[in-house]
């Protein structure tokens, strides 16, 4: 337990990230010529005024140093060091910018990534599935085929030298399996040890990789601005550091690697989400720059930019992974909306958390019941799920009192109990008595005869609402992060609306879109959006190189 607790803590702690001030985004400076090879140091008093655009902030600044590299990688996530590693063993002087002072970003809170035929795969004795059909087909048909058909072939075919390629630049995996119980056991897990992040060590490794490859990491050094040439060609990339705005000339491409925009209420409005029942968890600072700085070069949006990572419903306030966390929102008890209905099947949280995210997102309010017995049992003897690798089923929830109390203290208003009475429930939350405790009752009916007649739930997962008193949460939906993004070629490059690409320009990871339709298929690729942020940033990398 006290390893669990460690690594609790660190998910807090690497959390407090996302307090870091944002500058936020600057306008587009004039155009810029590329440079050779190289980095020099040039003094500039020029100063650089942002032009009128709809996605930019603008201002002004004076550029105190210039350096010249042929690429520019902005973002040091998983997608980022997997582009700035590629493109240095490939001989490009490559300079990767980090907004924060540590590399990772939510790329820490990973745990694995999808790959499908590996090694790893075949020694295990896992049977990979017909890329014909089994795999690939049931994806796409889950997306809707909104997926761009070709790129998803290709990040699928490419995977398993994915992984071959990881290892040979310091990678460590601890083997394959499944998070949802599928048949394809295609999530390869990364190589950490219990009382850790589970991201941390992956993150160490690829940082490691990036410097031994030779690439130039800085670290606070936060990108404002994109450069373009007259004729549309992207030379660089202005960044500011501490008071300073240095300019990052890049003579063959720029990779635009920033992680999405799930830290920028009004671009989730934009998408098509409600921000206010949004709540992100992560890095922090993910402002979508470059998302926007793509769409001002002239690139367009994939379809569904508005797809998201959700990990299913979160008190506000109240991190993943913690106790009071697993407690009220990852357990198949009794959740109802508005209107006191349920709507969606609670073991969702569990089967499909993605889709218990989506589930929730339609609603205006969500609203978790717990009795007195069953916080007092998940504290003793754990909960019926745990959650992911930071608390097992099972495990006892030895904190969930404190971080109860404590949040009661605080004044969270998503918060609720003890209360004695349904009726009182009822009036503290706003909702209709009569309609509650009709809720109540059907359920109950429901767990009595073991047959769920709305949502079809498993029989050993229906626990009645008995006597309280009673705990209330209020839910709004939490997310990884965003995964709609940028309209890319089957090489990364960023395609304009007319489907041609936008001269050294590549949007990669979490920026580029075309592999979901409206929802993460955890449920057949586990870890896609890391194995995909790993293919594209090797992709963009190899594509430079090869028309350098």
């Amino acid at each position: 337990m006290a390893a669990e607790m460690n690594r609790r803590s660190f998910v807090t702690s690497v959390a407090g990230v996302g307090a870091l001030a944002a500058l936020g985004l600057a306008g587009c400076s004039p155009s810029q010529p590329s440079s050779t090879s190289g980095e020099t140091d040039r003094n500039s008093t020029e100063t650089q005024k942002a032009a009128e655009t709809s996605y930019l902030e603008q201002t002004e600044y004076s550029i105190s140093e210039t350096k010249d590299y042929d690429v520019v990688v902005v973002g040091a996530g998983g997608a980022g060091m997997s582009a700035a590693t590629r493109a240095a063993e490939l001989g490009l002087n490559t300079v990767i910018l980090e907004q924060h002072s540590a590399t990772g970003g939510t790329t820490l809170f990973t745990e694995g990534l999808f790959a499908i035929g590996s090694h790893l795969q075949k020694e295990a004795g896992k049977n990979p599935p017909d890329l014909g059909y089994d795999l690939f087909t049931e994806a796409m048909d889950y997306h809707h085929w909104y997926a761009d058909g070709g790129l998803f072939r290709k990040y699928i075919n490419e995977s398993a030298n994915d992984i071959d390629w990881m290892e040979s630049v310091g990678i460590k995996f601890k083997g394959v399996g499944t998070m949802c119980n599928n048949e394809y056991n295609t999530w390869h897990q990364y190589d950490y040890q219990e009382g850790e992040l589970s991201g941390k060590p992956y993150v160490d490794a690829w940082t490691a990789a990036v410097q031994a490859a030779g690439a130039t990491l800085v670290l606070e050094s936060e990108a404002v601005n994109i450069i373009q040439a007259d004729d549309g060609t992207v030379t660089g990339i202005i960044a500011k550091e501490g008071k300073d705005f240095v300019q990052y000339n890049a003579a063959k491409g720029v990779i635009l690697a920033t992680g999405g925009y799930a830290d920028n209420p009004d671009m989730i409005a934009e998408f098509g989400k409600n921000p206010d029942r949004i709540q992100p968890m992560g890095a922090g600072d993910r402002n979508g720059f470059g998302i926007n700085a793509a769409r001002q070069a002239g690139g367009t949006l994939a379809p569904s930019p508005g797809c998201v990572v959700p990990y299913g419903g979160c008190i506000p306030g109240i991190d993943y992974g913690t106790h009071l966390y697993c407690a009220s929102a990852f357990q198949p008890y009794f959740w109802i909306n508005q209107d006191c209905d349920r709507f969606v099947n609670e073991y969702y949280a569990e089967r499909n958390f993605s889709f218990s995210g989506d589930a929730q997102s339609m609603q205006e309010r969500v609203i978790s019941i717990v009795t007195q017995s069953q916080m007092d049992n998940m504290a003793a003897n754990g909960g019926t799920f745990g959650c992911g690798e930071y608390i097992h089923a099972g495990e006892p929830l030895t904190d969930l009192w404190d971080e109860f109390n404590a949040q009661k203290n605080a004044g969270n208003a998503a918060v609720h109990g003890p209360i004695s009475t349904l009726d009182e429930l009822a009036s503290e939350l706003q909702l209709d008595a009569d309609k509650l405790k009709a809720s109540v009752e059907k359920y109950n009916g429901y767990c009595e005869s073991g047959i769920d007649e709305e949502f079809s739930k498993a029989s050993e997962y229906l626990f009645a609402i008995d006597d309280g008193p009673y705990y209330a949460f209020e839910l709004n939906v939490g997310i990884f992060t965003t995964v709609g993004g940028m309209k890319i070629s089957h090489d990364a490059e960023v395609l304009d609306s007319e489907a041609q690409p936008i001269p050294h320009l590549y949007a990669v990871g979490c920026d580029a879109g075309g592999i979901y339709g409206d929802a993460y298929d955890v449920s057949i690729c586990e870890g896609s959006c890391q194995g995909f942020a790993v293919f594209t940033g090797k992709m963009a990398a190899e594509h430079i190189a090869e028309n350098a």
